[in-house]
């Protein structure tokens, strides 16, 4: 068991249409939510020190992970990808490699690892998990390295670890009136024996921005998670 205040505060956010979709059958994604919810997630990013995202989101979108559409500082940029499998074109990487760092583990090249650091990219390696990172590890380094409040914004690998491991403060979910039928669910689960015991939370809203409708939760913090 794992106390959350020994770790970074992490909000977990995403947007997702009425049938709980995050993409089409053509995974695409841009965009769900409406314009005032695209300038909420970029505020939510000022008040943060990092975005966090998984490789396959880097491949997939190329983004900026910035707060154009905001005033404030550019929070940093942590990349989830455990055989450092990412290429050196992307825009986090050209543009941004000093707020960049990519959580890797032992399955990463030495090489590449230098090649990256040479661009001005920092490399965390961190302990393997069954299916890529440990997450507490990288949350306890992360901690350790003064980063003390993350937005997880996906994909939905990503999501549905930091779910199952129940590693997060607060959830946010942006819920556009659309339907897509076949497409990207939200949360990976294909089973209902393994289905997420149900979150309990010390306050929540649901309100609606423009067209949208917005879910935000604090978990309890006197509830621990197992890890």
């Amino acid at each position: 068991m794992v106390n959350l205040s020994q770790l970074p505060k992490v909000t977990i956010k995403f947007a997702q249409t009425l049938d709980g979709k995050i993409a089409t059958i053509k995974n695409e994604s841009r965009w769900i939510s409406g314009k005032k919810s695209l300038v909420f997630a970029h505020k939510l990013r000022s008040q943060n020190q990092a975005i966090l995202v998984g490789i396959g989101t880097i491949r997939k979108d190329d983004p900026h992970l910035t707060i154009r559409m905001v005033k404030g500082e550019n929070p940093q940029k942590i990349i989830l990808d455990s055989k450092l499998s990412i290429g050196l074109n992307f825009k986090v990487l050209k543009k941004y490699p000093q707020k960049t760092i990519i959580a890797t583990t032992n399955q990463a090249p030495l090489k590449k690892i230098k090649k990256l650091e040479k661009l001005g990219a920092k490399v965390l390696v961190v302990k393997r998990a069954k299916r890529g990172v440990d997450l507490y590890d990288l949350l306890k380094k992360l901690k350790k390295q003064k980063i003390n409040s993350i937005l997880v914004e996906g994909g939905a690998e990503v999501i549905t670890s930091f779910l199952k491991k129940m590693l997060f403060n607060r959830i946010i979910i942006v819920i556009a009136p659309k339907v897509f039928g076949k497409g990207k669910n939200n949360i990976d689960q294909r089973e209902i024996k393994r289905a997420f015991k149900p979150f309990l939370f010390s306050s929540r809203r649901i309100y609606k921005l423009e067209n949208d409708v917005i879910f935000d939760g604090i978990l309890d913090k006197s509830k621990k998670t197992n890890c």
